[in-house]
């Protein structure tokens, strides 16, 4: 379409533009104090030619208006008669051909009754048939002030053709909407069958709700009448509200008036100024990467599995691990009870954590997977229970033990008890990694009915201790297991590190949600790092102290001073960490700007404003969801971001980086994993214009992000 310069009219009551006439015209002849009347604009477009509807659909504009009102008379916002469908190629708009928008008014009784009332109405419009001409006018009419209620005008026969055009609301009729993967359910309920009308048209008020040229189908069911809208591909996040008018050439009565009707399912106001809606059906979304039930389950049993093999859950692998050691000692049965309770566990500790984010969620909370790491109280709870398990790991006192027998560990492996509770503290570190196949399988559980998505939750569990699970039913297998000994005493003091890296994880994660400067955090936990490693050094030396092998010993010891070296770089901070730190201790303002991470990179936090910005002005844009308590994601932010590769096309690319962190709570990063069909992290997307986005896979690597950034 082409558009042409505005297009001006003369001041009168009867303005002409290209392609168009339009007229202030009134009901009455005359006005009388304290009463009402209706004031019109009429567009008399040529034939072929047409105006928009307030929604216009897939283009265009509705007119505007502007009045200029004589004191005492107050002025209604306009009414809008039911639209046409206007199908120019593959667009469908919503507009009219000659039309009469109505503007209620009033008169104030206090004013005198006698005079002219002068109004004046600027109106801008858009007139379109193969191309569109925009136009503006300023009309004036004046209408007498008499004591008497006025004499229709000569134009009162289209006013009221006009009213019966609007439409009427729907009464007696609850409005039930139900949004499933890419269409949207309007039921009206109950509604008589001999009020079903033949054939239907939605015209949406608001935009970007439903495909404009998209079929719409109608339905008989019972004591209800349902219209099917295809939904608009372009929206990704849930349709809140539905409002619009629905046309019947039959009508909605017996007498076939009205033709159309208003629906609105947010129409109840409630006493404290908030809406209600009529009757909503149990929200079903229709997210972008919406996984069908069956395949969310074989994704969710994948993941489950892969679950074990995610750098979250290796700390507990220690437990485990131990645990199966020593019941290889152990009869059958009893190798089968403890997989079973070890299932068990997992799948009790799963369906709990599922329960309470369906509750929560369904009471209004924004959470997403792994949200019971947001909590600062639970952080701290896991601190003291990995720090009990890594001390008893490297002692053998009676606490230690009892310790160990409530989480799981390796003495209470002669229990089922032990075994369950094993089950139980796996799942809760495990489950914040959004592992391979997890992703999916989780968006879905946003799209399914709270039982479906249990059953969902019940596959994860499975998965994960489906190859423990098949160990203890088959004997056999572990014979391929070490046999116990006296090393088990070492490896159970070398299984103590991971447990301790987990507890400097969770400080990190606390730290984080306590507000502590990420780089100054950063700086902390290196020597932090670089002290653990140069305690599993020492550990070394003492174990090879105690060793007969000359060349075992000697071996270990070279391992302990390099370990103590890599702990002393690591630890001891950077000349330009020295000078970053004075510079931010003299800045009595705090941080005016980003400050580059540890890879010299600027991160912007998440903003949806800010990222529509950048993506309206044409620049290519990562977003990067992530969360302290993931280690996942901080495994990729290390590999991808510490490539020198990828950094470099960044810089040539001129990628905007948006961070959204998750490590606390926060819906507005709940929404835009939503958005994306997600409610996990990790989640990386590359964004180009409004048309183009690539999701990268849960695990990157530096050439999946170089291939993506390269396409752009």
């Amino acid at each position: 379409m082409v558009l042409l310069p505005f297009v001006g009219c003369k001041d009168h009551s009867l303005g002409e533009g290209s392609h168009i006439s339009i007229q202030l015209v009134a009901d009455q002849e005359s006005v009388a104090p304290g009463s009402t009347f209706t004031l019109g604009v009429k567009f008399m477009p040529d034939p072929g030619w047409h105006l928009y509807w307030k929604n216009p659909g897939d283009s265009g504009l509705p007119p505007r208006f502007e009045w200029r009102t004589p004191t005492g008379v107050t002025i209604k916002p306009n009414l809008w008669p039911y639209p046409e469908r206007i199908t120019i190629g593959p667009l469908v708009n919503y507009g009219y051909g000659e039309v009469l928008l109505p503007f209620p008014a009033t008169l104030s009784a206090s004013a005198p009754a006698a005079g002219v009332l002068p109004f004046e109405v600027h109106v801008k419009w858009l007139v379109c048939k193969d191309e569109c001409l925009p136009g503006e006018a300023t009309l004036t009419l004046s209408i007498p002030i008499s004591e008497r209620a006025g004499e229709p005008s000569r134009y009162t026969g289209i006013f009221s053709d006009t009213y019966a055009a609007v439409p009427a609301p729907l009464s007696r009729v609850s409005i039930a909407v139900e949004e499933q993967q890419d269409q949207i359910v309007v039921a009206l309920i109950p509604l008589e069958p001999r009020f079903f009308p033949q054939s239907m048209i939605f015209f949406p008020e608001d935009p970007r709700i439903i495909a404009n040229a998209a079929a719409q189908t109608i339905k008989r069911e019972g004591a209800a009448l349902t219209i099917a809208l295809k939904r608009d591909p372009n929206r990704t996040e849930p349709v809140e509200r539905i409002r619009g008018v629905i046309y019947s050439p039959q009508g909605w009565s017996q007498k076939g008036t009205p033709k159309a009707v208003s629906i609105d399912t947010r129409a109840e106001e409630l006493p404290n100024g908030t809406s209600k809606p009529l009757i909503t059906v149990p929200y079903k979304n229709a997210l972008t990467e919406t996984t069908g039930f069956w395949s969310a389950l074989l994704l969710a049993l994948l993941g489950g599995m892969l679950l074990n093999l995610m750098p979250c859950v290796f700390p507990v692998l220690s437990i485990k691990i131990l645990g199966f050691i020593e019941h290889a000692k152990d009869d059958a049965k009893t190798i089968r009870l403890h997989g079973i309770s070890f299932c068990l566990g997992v799948l009790v500790s799963f369906w709990v954590l599922a329960g309470l984010l369906l509750s929560l969620r369904a009471g209004g909370e924004q959470l997403g997977w792994g949200f019971q790491l947001q909590s600062p109280t639970f952080i701290v709870a896991m601190i003291f229970v990995f720090l009990g398990l890594a001390l008893t790991f490297l002692s053998d006192i009676v606490l230690g033990r009892y310790i160990q027998s409530l989480a799981g560990g390796t003495r209470l492996s002669s229990s089922a008890t032990g075994a369950f509770f094993s089950g139980v503290l796996a799942t809760a570190v495990a489950t914040p990694c959004t592992g391979p196949f997890m992703g999916s399988a989780l968006a879905a559980t946003l799209t399914l009915p709270p039982v479906l998505s249990l059953l969902v939750f019940t596959s994860l569990g499975l998965g994960m201790s489906l190859p423990y699970l098949a160990l203890s039913f088959n004997p056999k297998l572990l014979r391929f297991l070490p046999r116990p000994g006296a090393w088990m005493e070492l490896f159970k003091e070398f299984m103590a590190f991971p447990l301790f890296a987990t507890v400097l994880w969770l400080v990190r994660v606390f730290a984080r949600q306590m507000g502590m400067d990420p780089y100054g955090l950063g700086v902390l936990m290196d020597v932090l790092w670089g002290t653990l490693l140069a305690g599993f050094g020492f550990w070394l030396f003492i174990g090879a102290s105690a060793l007969r092998s000359k060349i075992i010993r000697r071996t270990l010891t070279a391992v302990t001073l390099l370990c103590f070296a890599l702990g002393v770089m690591i630890a001891v901070p950077t000349r330009a960490e020295i000078e970053a730190s004075r510079v931010r201790a003299c800045d009595i303002n705090g941080e005016s700007t980003p400050q580059p991470d540890r890879h010299g990179l600027i991160w912007e936090p998440y903003s949806e404003r800010r990222v529509s910005e950048l993506v309206a002005s044409g620049r290519p844009v990562y977003l990067d969801f992530t969360a302290e308590w993931c280690i996942t994601c901080q495994v990729n932010e290390a590999r991808v971001f510490g490539s020198e590769e990828v950094r470099a096309l960044i810089k040539k690319k001129n990628v905007a980086l948006i961070k959204g962190d998750w490590t606390s709570s926060n819906p507005v990063i709940t929404e835009a994993l939503r958005g994306f069909g997600r409610n996990g992290v990790p989640l990386n997307v590359i964004l180009l214009g409004d048309q183009k986005q690539v999701i990268l896979p849960n695990l990157l690597t530096p050439g999946t992000v170089l291939e993506a950034l390269g396409a752009l």
